[in-house]
C-alpha cells in the first residue's frame, strides 16, 4: 500500500511563491560600479572581499563518519510539525523529513505549526492521530510547557529539528545538531551571513542592499539578522532598505512591483531574497529582469531549488546566486535521530551542506542542490535492520505418498 502524506493546514493559506536571482555579468557589474577602485581591502574583521567570497563558496558542511545503529523493528507514525508552511524553506524542510520517513518504511503526517498557537494545536492533533514520535521543525519549547506535558502523558517522544528545548525541566527526548561549530537553529542565520559574504565580495565591499522579509515571520527575520550582523562584522556596505512584505502580497504576486520600485528608489545594487520560490514561482526574477533599471543588480536567494538553479545556469538576469541548502540531507538526518533515539544512542551531527551557488561555483549539472551526496544512501547504509529468519520449508504430502507407494 502506498503511504500517502496527510497534511493538516493550521495556517490560513499555503502559498506558492517564487524566487529568482539575477545572472548578470558580475565582472562588468563590479567594474562599472567601482571601476578599478582600491576597495578590495581587508575589513575590520580581517576578511577582504576575495576571502569573503571564498568563504561563501565553501559554506558549511560536516561529515563525521557516523556509526552504524540498529533500526527499530516497529513501524513509526511520525508527526512532522512544521514552521509556517507558507514560507517555502519551511515547506521544503517538512517535505524532506516526510519523504525520508516514507522511504524508511514509516508513515508521515505533516502538520502546519504556523505560529506558537498553531504549534500547540498541532501537538494535540499529533496526539489525536496516534503519532508514535513527533519531529518539530524550528519550534521552541518555552511557552508551550503544558502542551508538551500532554504529549509526554501520551507517551510520545519529541525530537527538535532546528528548535530549542528552552523549557525547565527539558521536554524534548532529543535535539538534532547541525555541526560542532553551529548551534541548533542557526541555519537561517547562516543563510543571511553567506548572502552577505557573497554580496560583499562581488561588490568589492560596496554593497548597498535591499533586504526582503515577511512581516512578523521569525524565519525570514533570522535571515535578515544574519545578513545585517555579518555586514557589520565585515565593516563595509550597508542595508539601503529593509522591505517588509505580507504573505498575501507574495501569494497574489503583487509584491514583485513593490520590490522593483523599492530597488530603484533605494539605490540598491543588490537584492537579498530569503526564498528561491519568491523568485521562480512568485515571478520576482522575471520582474527584476524585465526592468532596465534593475536587470543588472545582484540578486541572491536561498534554497537551491531546480527552478532557481536553471535560471542561474542560463546566465540571464533576475537571479545571480543562491544559498543552496541540502534539505534532503537534513530530512534524512532527522529520521536518523529517530532511529538513534529508539536504539538508545545519542543523536549525532547531521552536517547538511549549505553553500553559495552561482554559475561558476557549486553548481550541480542538473536539478536541485543536494550538497553533493545521496543522503538516502548515506543513512540507510548505517541502519542495521534485523535479518528475517527463513520460514521452514513445508513437507510435500504428495511426494511422501508417492515414495511410500514405490
Amino acid at each position: 500500500m502506498p503511504k500517502h502524506v496527510r497534511i493538516f493546514a493550521l495556517a490560513a493559506t499555503l502559498t506558492a511563491s517564487a524566487l529568482v536571482l539575477s545572472g548578470c555579468a558580475v565582472g562588468d557589474f563590479v567594474g562599472g560600479l567601482f571601476g578599478g577602485s582600491s576597495q578590495n581591502t581587508a575589513s575590520p574583521s580581517g576578511q577582504g572581499p576575495e576571502a569573503a567570497l571564498e568563504s561563501a563558496y565553501v559554506g558549511v558542511s560536516s561529515d563525521q563518519g557516523l556509526l552504524a545503529v540498529d533500526f527499530p523493528q516497529e513501524v513509526q507514525n511520525v508527526a512532522i510539525i512544521s514552521c509556517p508552511l507558507v514560507i517555502p524553506s519551511c515547506a521544503a524542510s517538512a517535505a524532506a523529513v516526510s519523504d525520508a520517513v516514507v522511504l524508511a518504511g514509516w508513515w508521515p503526517m505533516v502538520i502546519d505549526g504556523g505560529n506558537p498557537d498553531g504549534v500547540g494545536l498541532a501537538l494535540r492533533i499529533a496526539i489525536a492521530q496516534a503519532a508514535t514520535v513527533i519531529v518539530t521543525v524550528d519550534a521552541n519549547c518555552r511557552g508551550l510547557e503544558y502542551l508538551y506535558d500532554e504529549v509526554a502523558l501520551a507517551g510520545i517522544p519529541v525530537i527538535g529539528l532546528g528548535g530549542e528545548d528552552d523549557c525547565e525541566p527539558k521536554r524534548f527526548a532529543a535535539l538534532t545538531r547541525w555541526t560542532p561549530e553551529h548551534a541548533v537553529g542557526k541555519r537561517q542565520t547562516v543563510v543571511g551571513e553567506l548572502q552577505a559574504e557573497y554580496a560583499y565580495g562581488k561588490t568589492l565591499g560596496g554593497v548597498s542592499a535591499l533586504v526582503l522579509t515577511v512581516a512578523g515571520d521569525a524565519t525570514t527575520a533570522k535571515v535578515t539578522d544574519g545578513f545585517t550582523s555579518k555586514l557589520t562584522k565585515l565593516g563595509a556596505g550597508k542595508v539601503a532598505q529593509k522591505l517588509e512584505l505580507t504573505t498575501a502580497e507574495i501569494a497574489d504576486k503583487s509584491f514583485t512591483t513593490k520590490v522593483v520600485a523599492a530597488a530603484k528608489s533605494s539605490g540598491a545594487n543588490a537584492i537579498i531574497v530569503p526564498e528561491d520560490d519568491w523568485l521562480t514561482v512568485g515571478g520576482l526574477a522575471a520582474a527584476i529582469a524585465s526592468d532596465p533599471e534593475t536587470a543588472e543588480l545582484l540578486v541572491i536567494g536561498h534554497g537551491g531549488t531546480a527552478a532557481a538553479l536553471d535560471i542561474i545556469r542560463s546566465g540571464g538576469a533576475g537571479l545571480t546566486a543562491t544559498v543552496g541548502q541540502a534539505f534532503d540531507w537534513m530530512g534524512w538526518g532527522a529520521v536518523d535521530a529517530i532511529v538513534r533515539l529508539y536504539a538508545g544512542a545519542p543523536t549525532v551531527f547531521i552536517g547538511d551542506a549549505m553553500q553559495v551557488i552561482d554559475i561558476d561555483h557549486n553548481m550541480p549539472e542538473t536539478g536541485k542542490y543536494t550538497g553533493g551526496i545521496s543522503a538516502q544512501e548515506k543513512y540507510t547504509a548505517l541502519w542495521v535492520r534485523p535479518t528475517p529468519t527463513p520460514a521452514p520449508r513445508p513437507t510435500s504430502t504428495t511426494s511422501s505418498n508417492e515414495d511410500s507407494e514405490n
